[in-house]
């Protein structure tokens, strides 16, 4: 799902003012539908009346009961954090560490916190400024990115007419392990039983070689939840392969 760039000069042109608005709704609900109660109408308000520049429209609207009602409270801070980035960046998270940066902010310096570093980041300001919409950067390659961010943003894709809901993370295998998302088949393997070896490290030496390095070999239905006890535990994720 892609958003046409779209910009309005702050202060200054309202003429696009209601396209300007519509834009920054379907991008940071992820082309979710919203009921009239859904709306933020005070918020609009603000940007008709020059108050808000579009960065400050959509800092509102993620940061209001709407947006945490629908993908604060319905799911995991995992899946939280990755539609945080493809909402507010444009983009997937790139690795472990952002989004664990993010999971942390969240339970410490919470929600507004959360959201407040992503549109007032260095990064959200060098690609969109203050008056430009969001939009998926990766939809495309684009320079200093890498494939994988590409494969990452389609795995996040619902589609034209889908919308981005309360269900698992997509991309925690893909996270995990540094990869492109579709390298394990994670969306073509249903049920099955095609076995994978997980490379990873403790931070403790385990079992009776007190080694800190593992192997575990789960089949697909487990690979994420396996993921989650090492990650759990403090361990890294070394590689994922075919068994």
């Amino acid at each position: 799902m892609t958003t046409a760039t779209l910009t309005s000069p702050a202060n200054q042109d309202r003429s696009q003012a209601a396209d300007i608005i519509r834009a920054t709704y379907r991008q940071v609900f992820g082309n979710r539908y919203l009921m009239e109660l859904d709306v933020q109408p005070s918020i609009e308000a603000l940007f008709i009346n020059g108050d808000l520049t579009v960065q400050g429209l959509v800092t509102a609207l993620a940061q209001s009961d709407t947006y945490r009602r629908l993908y604060l409270e319905t799911n995991s801070p995992y899946r939280f954090v990755e539609l945080n980035f493809k909402h507010l960046l444009g983009r997937a998270p790139r690795d472990q560490a952002e989004i664990s940066e993010h999971v942390s902010r969240l339970a410490d310096e919470g929600f507004e916190a959360e959201i407040a570093s992503y549109t007032y980041s260095d990064e959200y300001l060098n690609n969109f400024g203050i008056d430009t919409v969001p939009y998926a950067r990766t939809a495309t390659t684009v320079v200093g990115e890498s494939t994988v961010a590409y494969q990452r943003n389609k795995a996040m894709d619902p589609g034209f007419a889908g919308f981005d809901g309360d269900h698992a993370s997509v991309l925690r295998v893909s996270v995990a392990s540094r990869t492109n998302p579709t390298a394990y088949g994670a969306r073509k393997v249903v049920g099955g039983g095609k076995l994978f070896n997980i490379s990873w490290t403790s931070r403790v030496q385990l079992g009776t070689a007190r080694r800190s390095a593992q192997r575990s070999v789960v089949s697909y239905g487990s690979l994420s939840k396996t993921i989650q006890s090492i990650q759990a535990q403090g361990g890294r994720i070394l590689t994922i392969a075919n068994a």
